[in-house]
């Protein structure tokens, strides 16, 4: 079986991630996987490469979160040149299945219905605005054979009660248990590197410097979170955009106008290396806002570090990280709770303590990437069952 996973974005985030962990346990199954990514700048294809993933770069146009009107119009004069060459890569690839990472953008699942293959569409987050999801939902209802979500909840979110032709599969993100994993070697050594006490108490965040992440709102916490425990710690890795240079600017200026000391928040920047950071932690904030959020991936790289996390209520998240089970979840868009969340942590060392070796046991029986692939390539089979029977006469 040869797969197309389509993904539109430039920077390496959890579609590229999931791409990366399975792709190797698939091809044992027979399964090869090509990542198309769009010709712009940006990480991905760099990154899907030195993972030994077959990468197809194209100029590709996608939907942009924004109100200039250029931008779109950029996007629909481009639209068919953009399915026309999807469907050469198609043919020269001997393509069986056409995987689309997102609502969004349609090329894929028009491209992969015009050369009479089996597509699927994968719901990652809560990011469409609802007009358009549902609008889209119309395009996969007539061109995709599976619909995978990575959480119940973001089935709910977009469809509600209603019933599509395609069959609906939940495929959660996963995580690699045996490189993320509980480590006092790590813990010891990048604490070193980053000129961290061993006994500091330190709250970290793993996270692209974008909007829909919140940061401002760990940052908030986390001073709230010094004014309580003098000798906290905390950091932020994550890579930052171009596009998002205003963001991130302002988030230093959050930093500085903290009641912190500049020293005590680190922004480490992009990272390759993240399962060496997560043993730093002794608190891991997923901060993300409602707007958009899907089952996000540092959280079961986390736990799978043994590092309780506090997060959210947001997308899918609460599946994964269990309330008083794994994590403590709160309200979004509060930093009070996320700093009173964080601090019953801190202060409470058996509760830590029960939360990461629950978070731990989770990651490895629910969140591990071969259990990742197996849903993954259970989803490609129906996909491709369901287009045989199809096709077949009556």
């Amino acid at each position: 079986m040869n797969v197309l996973w389509i993904v539109h974005y430039p920077v390496y985030s959890g579609p590229h991630n999931r791409i990366t962990l399975v792709a190797p346990l698939l091809r044992e199954q027979g399964v090869n996987v090509t990542a198309l990514v769009p010709r712009e700048s940006g990480d991905a294809a760099d990154r899907l490469r030195r993972a030994d993933v077959d990468v197809v770069e194209l100029p590709l146009g996608r939907l942009r979160n924004s109100r200039d009107p250029r931008l779109h119009l950029r996007f629909l004069r481009a639209f068919r040149r953009d399915v026309r060459r999807l469907r050469s890569v198609i043919r020269a690839k001997q393509i069986d299945v056409v995987m689309v990472a997102g609502l969004a953008n349609p090329h894929g699942l028009i491209a992969g219905s015009l050369e009479n293959v089996a597509t699927i569409c994968q719901v990652v987050d809560t990011r469409t605005p609802a007009p358009l999801a549902r609008m889209m939902l119309g395009l996969v209802d007539r061109t995709a054979r599976v619909v995978v979500f990575g959480g119940e909840r973001l089935i709910t979110h977009h469809l509600g009660g209603r019933k599509i032709a395609p069959e609906v599969r939940v495929v959660r993100p996963c995580v690699d248990t045996q490189l993320f994993t509980v480590s006092e070697k790590r813990r010891t050594a990048t604490r070193a590197k980053l000129g961290i006490p061993l006994s500091a108490p330190v709250v970290g965040t793993v996270a692209n410097l974008n909007p829909q992440k919140g940061i401002e709102y760990f940052i908030r916490a986390a001073e709230k979170v010094f004014a309580a425990l003098q000798d906290g710690w905390f950091v932020i890795v994550g890579q930052e955009y171009e596009t998002h240079a205003a963001y991130a600017a302002m988030l230093r200026t959050e930093v500085e106008a903290a009641r912190l000391p500049l020293d005590r928040v680190i922004f480490v920047g992009a990272a390759t290396n993240v399962h060496e950071y997560y043993p730093a932690f002794d608190v891991k904030v997923i901060a993300s806002v409602p707007r958009s959020e899907g089952t996000t991936t540092t959280a079961m790289e986390a736990m799978a570090c043994g590092v309780p996390v506090v997060a959210t209520d947001v997308g899918a998240v609460a599946e994964v990280v269990r309330h008083r089970e794994t994590g403590l979840v709160v309200r979004p868009l509060d930093a009070g709770a996320l700093a009173e969340a964080t601090l019953e942590l801190l202060r409470t060392p058996q509760l830590r303590t029960n939360l990461g070796q629950r978070a731990r046991s989770a990651a490895v029986s629910r969140h591990d990437v071969r259990e990742g692939a197996r849903e993954q390539f259970a989803a490609l089979r129906a996909a491709t069952d369901a287009h045989r029977f199809e096709e077949q006469p009556a």
